[in-house]
Parts: structure tokens; sequence; C-alpha cells
């Protein structure tokens, strides 16, 4: 991103709209389930589709993937992963990092969002598909099998 300071300023932006739209029936239920996050605001996928609406429109390819690179990283926010994949361009994600993403989902959910809103969407999709088949993680797998029913 080309200013840290411009960078710091989206996601504090964002934090600050993960508080505008948390909800705190939806974050106990997802905590009571086990979810591994030691934050959960509870933001539904619309809310999480309308904040990276309003992200993508005001950053540009090279922006948006240095967001979704520090959301994604973030590991102990749900919302931030979710986002995340929202906020990868495709342009810019070759089979290595797409191999690494699917490769690092913490939850089914961070799975069924990232095959639906990214890896779905990448020209080379179906050769990810053995790739990710043939891992023995259940989490991996599970990645291949959303992304196969998302190409079908």
């Amino acid at each position: 991103m080309e200013d840290k300071t411009t960078k710091n300023n989206f996601i504090k932006e964002i934090k600050h709209q993960f508080m505008t739209y948390r909800n705190g029936i939806v974050s106990d239920a997802l905590r009571k389930a086990g979810m591994p996050y030691d934050v959960i605001f509870g933001l539904q996928i619309p809310d999480i589709s309308k904040i990276a609406r309003g992200v993508k429109s005001e950053n540009s390819e090279e922006q948006q993937y240095a967001i979704a690179e520090y959301l994604w990283e973030e590991r102990k926010i749900r919302e931030s992963r979710l986002l995340a994949c929202w906020m990868y361009p495709t342009e810019m994600v070759d089979t290595d990092k797409a191999i690494e993403l699917a490769s690092d989902v913490m939850t089914r959910e961070e799975a069924d969002i990232l095959c639906f809103r990214l890896l779905r969407n990448l020209p080379y999709a179906t050769e990810l598909l053995p790739t990710l088949e043939s891992n023995e993680s259940p989490l991996i797998s599970y990645c291949a099998t959303a992304l196969r029913r998302n190409l079908e």
C-alpha cells in the first residue's frame, strides 16, 4: 500500500464498522458453537459484504490486496478473516497464494466463504482441486469439497 497511514486508517474504519454491525446474539451463538476466535463481533454475511463493497470502492487493487493480507493475518478475529475473502483481487492471487489461503482456513465457514467469494472466481480454480483434495487435513479437504460445489 502506498502509505502505511492510509492502510491504518482503512483498518481503523473497518474495525469501527465491525463495532457498528456487531450482533451479540450471533456472537454468543458462534462462541457457544466452539468457533476458535478470541473476538467474534457476530456480523452476518450481508454486513461483511456491505463493508467489503465500501472498502473496495475506495481502494486500488494493490491497496485491496494489502488490506486483505492484513485482515487474513488477524487469526483471532472472525470478521477480519471473512472480510479478507472479499478483499483479495482475483487478478492478484496466483496458484500458490490460493493454495496457501485454502491451507490456512480455520473453520468450515472460512472455507465456504473463501471458495464462494474468491477461489471459484479464479481462472484456474479447477486446477486447484487435485492439490486440495489430496491433502490429508480435514479442513483443506473440506475446502476442496466447497470449491467443487461452487464450480458445479
